[in-house]
């Protein structure tokens, strides 16, 4: 599909069944608003067979508006104006699989293409400021097992918190070190 690119398919392999779904949802959506106009019509006593062609035709095109719209947009954002930059980011990103099933990890990512990755993924989302950035995600494909670790610098100056949570089977931490003139922010996040 035209409208998705190798780093959407990289965070989000079912895209492409998920909107091939959409279509056939949105085609059944539509025969059946072509039966209940079929019999608004009767009830109508609309005889004329252009005017019924006409407000069938007008009705479609309105519901497959939001296909026409958002694959629009995906194709101008994924192909025209952010091919090379996306293209770039996802020469930084590469596949793991030790700990879990399968996996991802980036290294030395800016703060820009890490948050074209949290438009596609859950990742959490940083400051502004935040440089350098390399974070490593694996998960079971099966059972809802996930680990993920990120790290990134911030100014000496920011403020950061620290946390440590755990809740049965879900933990959370993050913690920092001054290195320099920066802070190193390591966070923390799974589930076993």
């Amino acid at each position: 599909m035209f409208w998705t690119d190798k780093f959407e398919l990289e965070f989000n392999k079912l895209v492409r069944p998920i909107e091939f779904l959409k279509l056939i949802g949105i085609s059944l959506v539509g025969l059946v608003l072509i039966g209940v106009l079929t019999i608004v019509f009767r009830k109508l006593n609309v005889e004329s067979l252009k005017t019924r062609i006409g407000i069938v035709v007008v009705f479609i095109l309105i519901i497959n508006s939001y296909f026409y719209i958002d694959y629009g947009m995906r194709i101008y954002s994924n192909k025209i104006t952010n091919s090379e930059f996306r293209e770039g980011a996802l020469k930084k990103i590469s596949n793991v699989g030790i700990e879990l099933a399968y996996g991802t990890q980036a290294e030395n990512l800016t703060g820009k293409e890490y948050l074209e990755i949290t438009k596609i993924k859950w990742f959490p989302k940083l400051p502004i400021k935040a440089k350098n950035i390399s974070f490593r995600y694996d998960y079971d494909g099966f059972l809802p097992d996930y680990s993920f670790s990120l790290s990134y610098d911030l100014p000496k100056e920011m403020k950061v918190d620290t946390m440590n949570y755990k809740d049965g089977t879900f933990s959370k931490s993050q913690n920092f070190k001054v290195i320099g003139d920066r802070k190193r922010v390591i966070y923390h996040e799974g589930q076993w």
